[in-house]
């Protein structure tokens, strides 16, 4: 959880002023926050043989989200974190990462990846096939699809009006 309810709260409770909460880098600071926990987190479950599934479309839905889960004004569910046992009798695979010479710069930064991009395509193409997912083109094509406009974004276009409404300010 993006939270800055508890540093409100703190504040409040002492008579002093927190008014820099009210600004898109707290916001921004306590969204990172909650990614670098679960991703140690991750690591811990992973240690110990559990399997573990981000859920990013908790975004889909944040108010929805927020009130299910009894969330105070400025609490935001970033996203959610599966942890268990996988099933056995189900055959999965780890979903492949862009390779390294399409996220790794040196000195400057580079958009001259084609190379490694098609590269990836035919990982992805090849990964949708094993994993039986109905993915219309490549990834270059999917990943394009999902940004293609505000509504392809499905709610989290009105992402900042929603997060105002559970109390980020976002100055």
């Amino acid at each position: 959880m993006a939270d800055l309810a508890r540093l409100t709260q703190i504040a409040h409770q002492r008579g002093l002023p927190h008014d820099g909460l009210n600004y898109l880098e707290m916001f921004l600071m306590a969204a990172i926050d909650a990614s670098l926990a679960a991703q140690n987190a991750v690591v811990a479950a992973e240690s110990l043989g559990l399997g573990t599934v981000y859920i990013g479309a908790m975004r889909n839905n944040p108010l929805a989200v927020a009130a299910e889960l009894g969330l105070p004004k400025q609490v935001f569910a970033v996203f959610g974190l599966c942890v268990g046992y996988a099933d056995p009798a189900v055959a999965t695979a780890i979903k492949p990462r862009l390779p390294q010479a399409a996220v790794l710069h040196r000195e400057t930064y580079s958009l001259d990846q084609n190379a490694a991009i098609d590269d990836y395509n035919n990982i992805m193409t090849a990964f949708y096939a094993n994993q039986q997912m109905n993915v219309a083109g490549d990834w270059a094509h999917h990943s394009s699809e999902r940004i293609a406009s505000s509504e392809a974004l499905r709610n989290r276009a009105h992402l900042r009006e929603i997060l105002h409404q559970l109390g980020f300010e976002l100055r």
